[in-house]
C-alpha cells in the first residue's frame, strides 16, 4: 500500500505520528469494540427473553381467567332453571314468569358472589332479551346488582350476538371486547362472553356474560418480572388499544378514542402488521423499542377460533416493550468509560510521537527552507545542515546544483535580451500591417468573418454589427459561428461546404429584423488553402434586401404591365363585339314576331351581355386607372357612404353591420372616389364571404372601425405605376417606408366568414387570381393600388 498516493497531503511527521498512534491504539480499540458489540448482543438477548417470558406468563394467566369464565357459564347453563327454560322454549311451551324470576335470582346471586361481572343476559331465539342482571353502580368498589324490570328489557333482535356465536356448539363460547352504556350514559369497557343454548341441534337462545375489562387488566398486571420501565399493551386485532400501562389513569377511554389511539398511529406499518398477524414473535429493528407480542388467548376446544378478518370475534393481542436506551444503558456507561481510556492512550501516544519525530523533521524543515531560497533565484545561498547522515549529504548536493544553475542563468540571460529585441521589432511590423488591413475591411459595407478549421470566429470586421444586428461582444461569447437568427440550423452551412469542397460557396438567408420586416443576407464562403488543405474560411456577409425587394417588384410590375396590356386588348376587342351582339338582341326583343318564351331567352342573353360589359369595364379600369386626385376629405364620411351603398346587399343576405368610427380623425388629403371604390370592394368581399359553408346556420356579421394608431413596427412596401406623395426614392423604384411609432389612420373591416387560406393569402394581390366562380381577380389588386397611391 502506497500511503503517498492515498494521502498526498500528509507530511513525514504526520505519517510517523499516524504510525505511532495506530500501533498503540488499534489493538485496544479492537478489543474494546468487540466487547461492546458482545455486550449489546447479550443485553438484547436478555431483554428479548424477559419480554417473551412476561408475555407467556400473561397468556397463561389470561387462559386461566378464560377458563374461569367458561366454567361459570357452564354452571349457569346446566342449572335446573336454565335447563327447564331451554326445554320449554325448544318445545314452544310457555315458560312461567315465576320460573324466570328464579333464573334471575340465581344469576343475581352468582354475579354478586363473583363481583367482576357487569351483566348477565339471556337472549331468546327471536332476539328479544328474556332477562338481564347488571351492576347498579359500576364506579363503586362495592358491587351492587339489580334485576332489570321486564319493561326495560330490549325487545329488538340482537344480531351482533347471533353472528358472534354462529357456527359454534353449546359447549363453546365466543368473546369480543366491547363498550356498553350504563343508565347514566357512562361508557363501561367490558369483554362480552356469549354461549349458545341449543336443543335438538337448534339454537334457542344465548347466555351472555359481560365481564368488566378491568378484571382482565388486574389479572394481566399481576404477572411477575415486569420492570417499571416496560410498557404493557392490549390491542384488538384491528389495532385499537384496550389497555396501555403508560395510561393507567385513562386506560378505560382507549376504546372510545380509537381514531386517535391505535397501533397504526404509533408504530410503522410493517411492525404493526407483524404484531397483528396473530402469531407470536419479537421486533428488534425499525423502532426505538424492543417488542415481544403474541395473541392473548390460544384457540382451543372451549373458545371458538376466529380469523383475523372476522367482523365480530375480534382477536386480542398482548405485547410488551422496553426502550432500547434502557436495555443498552449499562453498555453505554461501559462504552463512555472505554472511550475515556482510549483518548488517554491516544494523547500519550501522540505526545511520545511528537518528541521522536522532531529529531527527524527538524533537519528536513531546514533543508526545505534553504531549497525555497534557491528556487527564488538566490543561487549564492548555501545550505547548512549538520546531521552527519543522509540528509546532510542531500544538502551538499543542493549546494552543487545551485552553483551550476547560477552559471546557466547568466548564459540564458544574454540570449533572452537578444530575442526580446528581435520579437519587439517584428511585432511592431505585424501591428502596422494588421492596422492597414483592418482599416480596409472596416470601410467595406459588407461584413467579413474569419473562421478557423473548427469554424470558430477569429476576427470580424466593423460592419458585422450593422449588417447582422449582432454585437461584437456577443460574437466573442458565442465562439462558434452560425447563421444569423438560426442557432439550431440542421442543414450544412456554406462555410462547411466550402471547407469540404475547396470551392467558393454562396447562400442567401431570409430573416426578420426588429420591426419584423423581411431582410435578405447573402453569405459568400471563400476557403483559405495552405498546401492543398483548407485551414480557414473567410465569410463575406452582405445585406441584399433592397436588391431582392426590387427584383420581386420588377417581377410584379412586369406581371401588371402584361396584365394591363392584355386587359386593354381584350377589352377593346370584346367591347366592339359585345356592342354589336347587344344591338341585335335588343332588336329581336322589340320584334312582334318573337314569342314570349323566346323573349325570356333573349332577356337572359342580354343579362349575360351586360355582365360581360361590366367585366370589360373592370379590365379597362385596371389597364388605365384614373389618376390620383387628392383633396381634403372626411374619411368617416366616406365610410358611411360606402355602408349606405352596400345596405341593400346587407339586408338581402341578412348580415348585421356594426361600426366604431373615431370622430377625432381630422380631414385628410385623399382621392375620395378611389378610396370609396376600394372600401366598397372590401365590403362586397366580406358579404360574399358570408355565403360559404355554414352560412345558413349562423348569422353574418361585419364590423367596420376607424381610429388613429401609432405603428408598433416599421412598414415597408414598393410603389409602382404612380408616383406617391410619401415615398422615398431608391435605386430602381419608389419605396414606401412608414417608420415605427409614426401616427397613421387605420381602417379595419372584419367579418365572421371562413377566411382566406394560407396558400391563397400570398396570391390575393396577383391580377386575375380568384377563388370565386364569377370573380375576375381584379378587385384586391385595385384596392392595393389605391392604398399604395395614397402612400
Amino acid at each position: 500500500m502506497n500511503l503517498n498516493k492515498i494521502f498526498p497531503w500528509l507530511s513525514i511527521r504526520n505519517k510517523l505520528l499516524i504510525a505511532f498512534a495506530g500501533l498503540s491504539i488499534l489493538p485496544v480499540a479492537f478489543v474494546g469494540v468487540y466487547s461492546i458489540l458482545t455486550n449489546v448482543r447479550m443485553m438484547r438477548e436478555i431483554a428479548i427473553g424477559q419480554l417473551t417470558e412476561d408475555v407467556q406468563t400473561i397468556r397463561e394467566k389470561s387462559e386461566n381467567f378464560l377458563d374461569d369464565i367458561y366454567s361459570d357459564l357452564r354452571v349457569l347453563q346446566n342449572s335446573s332453571f336454565v335447563e327447564a327454560w331451554m326445554e320449554k322454549t325448544a318445545s314452544h311451551q310457555h315458560f312461567p314468569q315465576s320460573d324466570l324470576q328464579h333464573i334471575a335470582t340465581e344469576l343475581f346471586a352468582f354475579a354478586k358472589t363473583k363481583g367482576f361481572y357487569y351483566q348477565f343476559r339471556l337472549i331468546g331465539e327471536n332476539g328479544d332479551e328474556v332477562l338481564r342482571i347488571e351492576c347498579d353502580n359500576p364506579t363503586d368498589s362495592l358491587r351492587t346488582y339489580r334485576i332489570v324490570p321486564s319493561s326495560d328489557l330490549r325487545q329488538s333482535r340482537e344480531t351482533y350476538y347471533f353472528l358472534l356465536v354462529h357456527g359454534i356448539t353449546d359447549n363453546q363460547i365466543a368473546f369480543a371486547p366491547a363498550e356498553l352504556l350504563d343508565r347514566n350514559g357512562m361508557r363501561i369497557p367490558v369483554i362480552s362472553f356469549a354461549m349458545p343454548l341449543e336443543r335438538h341441534n337448534r339454537c334457542i337462545g344465548i347466555l351472555i356474560a359481560n365481564v368488566f375489562e378491568k378484571k382482565l387488566i388486574e389479572v394481566i398486571e399481576s404477572k411477575n418480572g415486569s420492570g417499571s420501565t416496560r410498557k404493557l399493551v392490549l390491542a384488538t386485532g384491528e389495532g385499537h388499544y384496550l389497555y396501555r400501562s403508560d395510561m393507567q389513569k385513562d386506560w378505560n377511554r382507549l376504546l372510545a378514542s380509537r381514531d386517535e389511539e391505535n397501533l397504526q398511529h404509533d408504530y410503522p406499518t410493517s411492525i404493526t402488521a407483524s404484531i397483528l398477524s396473530g402469531k407470536s414473535g419479537t421486533v428488534t429493528k425499525g423502532m426505538s423499542d424492543i417488542v415481544s407480542y403474541a395473541p392473548l388467548f390460544e384457540s382451543g376446544t372451549q373458545v371458538h377460533p376466529r380469523t383475523m378478518t372476522s367482523s365480530f370475534a375480534v382477536p386480542i393481542i398482548v405485547f410488551e416493550s422496553e426502550s432500547v436506551n434502557v436495555v443498552l444503558g449499562p453498555v453505554r456507561t461501559y462504552a463512555l468509560t472505554y472511550v475515556g481510556f482510549l483518548a488517554l492512550f491516544l494523547l500519550s501516544a501522540v505526545g511520545l510521537g511528537l518528541i521522536a519525530t522532531r529529531q527527524i523533521t527538524g533537519p528536513i524543515a531546514a533543508l526545505q527552507r534553504g531549497a525555497e531560497v534557491i528556487a527564488q533565484g538566490n543561487y549564492g545561498n548555501a545550505l547548512k545542515v549538520e546531521t552527519h547522515d543522509e540528509i546532510e549529504k542531500l544538502s551538499d548536493q543542493f549546494n552543487i546544483m545551485a552553483a551550476s544553475l547560477r552559471a546557466h542563468e547568466q548564459e540564458i540571460q544574454g540570449h533572452r535580451t537578444q530575442l526580446e529585441e528581435m520579437v519587439k521589432r517584428r511585432t511592431q511590423e505585424l501591428q502596422e500591417e494588421k492596422g492597414k488591413l483592418q482599416a480596409v475591411l472596416d470601410n467595406v459595407p459588407s461584413a467579413f468573418v474569419l473562421l478557423d478549421r473548427l469554424f470558430r470566429i477569429q476576427t470580424v470586421s466593423a460592419a458585422f454589427a450593422s449588417v447582422t444586428g449582432i454585437g461584437l461582444p456577443q460574437v466573442d461569447k458565442n465562439g462558434q459561428f452560425e447563421l444569423v437568427g438560426d442557432s439550431h440550423n440542421n442543414t450544412e452551412s456554406p462555410w462547411q461546404r466550402a471547407a469540404v469542397s475547396g470551392e467558393i460557396e454562396t447562400f442567401v438567408q431570409q430573416i426578420n429584423d426588429e420591426s419584423k420586416s423581411a431582410r435578405f443576407l447573402e453569405y459568400i464562403a471563400i476557403p483559405m488553402k495552405e498546401e492543398s488543405s483548407v485551414n480557414a474560411v473567410v465569410v463575406i456577409i452582405s445585406d441584399i434586401t433592397k436588391r431582392k425587394n426590387f427584383e420581386q417588384q420588377l417581377v410584379h410590375t412586369e406581371k401588371l404591365v402584361a396584365a394591363g396590356e392584355m386587359s386593354s386588348i381584350i377589352a377593346h376587342e370584346f367591347r366592339n363585339a359585345l356592342t354589336s351582339v347587344k344591338m341585335i338582341l335588343q332588336l329581336f326583343t322589340e320584334s312582334e314576331k318573337v314569342t314570349r318564351t323566346e323573349k325570356k331567352s333573349l332577356a337572359v342573353a342580354l343579362d349575360s351581355i351586360y355582365h360581360m360589359e361590366s367585366i370589360v369595364t373592370e379590365l379597362l379600369n385596371f389597364a388605365r386607372p384614373k389618376p390620383v386626385q387628392l383633396a381634403m376629405t372626411d374619411l368617416n364620411k366616406i365610410v358611411q357612404e360606402c355602408l349606405e351603398f352596400v345596405g341593400p346587399h346587407l339586408q338581402q343576405h341578412n348580415i348585421k353591420i356594426t361600426t366604431s368610427l373615431d370622430r377625432t380623425i381630422k380631414q385628410q388629403s385623399l382621392d375620395g372616389s378611389r378610396m370609396k371604390e376600394a372600401i366598397i370592394n372590401l365590403l362586397l368581399n366580406s358579404i360574399q364571404a358570408q355565403d360559404g359553408a355554414g352560412a345558413m346556420t349562423r348569422k353574418g356579421c361585419i364590423e367596420v372601425s376607424t381610429r388613429q394608431v401609432r405603428l408598433k413596427d416599421t412598414i415597408r412596401d414598393i410603389a409602382y405605376g404612380e408616383r406617391v406623395p410619401l415615398s422615398k426614392e431608391s435605386d430602381g423604384g419608389s419605396e414606401i417606408i412608414l417608420e415605427k411609432k409614426s401616427e397613421c389612420t387605420l381602417i379595419e373591416i372584419h367579418d365572421n366568414g371562413k377566411g382566406i387560406g394560407k396558400d391563397e393569402l400570398r396570391r390575393v394581390f396577383d391580377p386575375f387570381y380568384t377563388t370565386k366562380t364569377n370573380g375576375t381577380g381584379l378587385g384586391l389588386p385595385m384596392v392595393k393600388r389605391t392604398v399604395i397611391a395614397h402612400g
